[in-house]
């Protein structure tokens, strides 16, 4: 780009975990970071339950000492009733004892990723909607913003679902599954059965996922393979709890972009791939391409890495963990319904 102005090394568009962690990753390599997040805060969203992989992850980030104070409960596993008889799912352990995953709200969680991301030096623009995309020839060289353009020698899109950068470069995300839609909500009171452990149970008709998040406050995540819950739908171990919302929404089909990084940009998190949440890993693999991304992108900005190369290596990471968790994933449906896929 020559002798133009630039506003930073990086800009990171998006401020959940993938977005964060990339704008962290950055800053511990000294480069100038920007975060441009659209929504002036978090709200409630399916995630609270992480995996115990998360830690170490948070400990390459600086994080894990904080980790404690965002979670109210730890589980050595959980409670899976898929088709066939109930039985208990262990983590793992090793030398040091059993792996536990967290409970955690997950607008907390979020914000508390942002916070240490400011801390580190990040430049956080909060709202800040990007609004398209700035091109030098094919290379992405910067953004426009609702607050106006922003220059920068790399752009990482961290925008979760709404894919924004797959939408202005016209990059398809085709669907790997059938149309997945789930329904999720909150509950308050006492459920002594959730307050160990999570469950999973599925069957033909599809599955429900039950934890406890933080104190006497429960989330229940619904996907059916036919009608929809209604929005006042409780599980059944949740009757005589209070509703703490009406449920939401949310697309989970499996999508993965035919292009997650090119010249001048990567996409992490959600915006490069998604699978439903019976993956258990979507928050773990958001954090994993924001560490990754940000590794990368200061080895290409240091002179390190050569382009081309490291986003064709970036581009077969992403889709290899694709490939192996959708495989995975298929195999888990059709135990429930054969026909599912096909």
């Amino acid at each position: 780009m020559g002798g133009r102005h630039l506003d930073a090394d990086l800009i990171v568009v998006g401020g959940g975990p993938a977005g964060a962690a990339a704008a962290i990753t950055a800053r511990r390599y000294g480069l100038g970071v920007v975060l441009c997040e659209r929504e002036p805060f978090f709200r409630e969203r399916p995630g609270e339950t992480l995996h115990p992989g998360l830690e170490p992850l948070l400990g390459q980030l600086g994080l894990a000492d904080w980790l404690p104070s965002l979670a109210e409960a730890r589980h050595a596993g959980i409670w899976v009733e898929w088709g066939g008889p109930r039985s208990f799912t262990e983590f793992g352990a090793d030398a040091g004892g059993a792996w536990k995953g967290f409970h955690v709200w997950r607008a907390d969680f979020d914000n508390f990723l942002l916070a240490r991301a400011s801390e580190a030096g990040v430049e956080i623009r909060r709202p800040c909607g990007v609004v398209r995309v700035l091109l030098d020839a094919d290379t992405v060289c910067g953004v426009v913003t609702t607050e106006g353009p922003l220059r920068a020698r790399l752009v990482i899109d961290g925008s979760g679902r709404s894919r924004w950068l797959s939408r202005v470069l016209g990059i398809a995300s085709p669907a790997r599954s059938p149309r997945f839609i789930a329904r999720y909500g909150y509950a308050e009171g006492s459920c002594p059965l959730r307050d160990e452990a999570p469950m999973l149970r599925g069957d033909a008709s599809g599955w429900t996922w039950t934890a406890r998040v933080r104190e006497r406050t429960y989330q229940w995540t619904r996907l059916s393979f036919g009608a929809l819950p209604g929005r006042d739908w409780l599980p059944d171990e949740f009757r005589g709890l209070m509703p703490l919302t009406r449920s939401r929404g949310a697309d989970v089909t499996w999508r993965i972009a035919d292009r997650t990084a090119g010249r001048g940009w990567f996409m992490v998190g959600d915006a490069a791939a998604t699978l439903d949440p019976t993956s258990a890993h979507g928050v773990l693999k958001a954090i994993m391409s924001g560490i990754a991304a940000g590794d990368l992108a200061a080895g290409m900005l240091g002179g390190r890495l050569p382009a081309e190369a490291t986003g064709a290596a970036y581009r077969d990471w992403l889709s290899g963990w694709f490939a192996q968790d959708a495989t995975r994933l298929t195999q888990f449906y059709r135990m429930l319904k054969p026909a599912l896929f096909g």
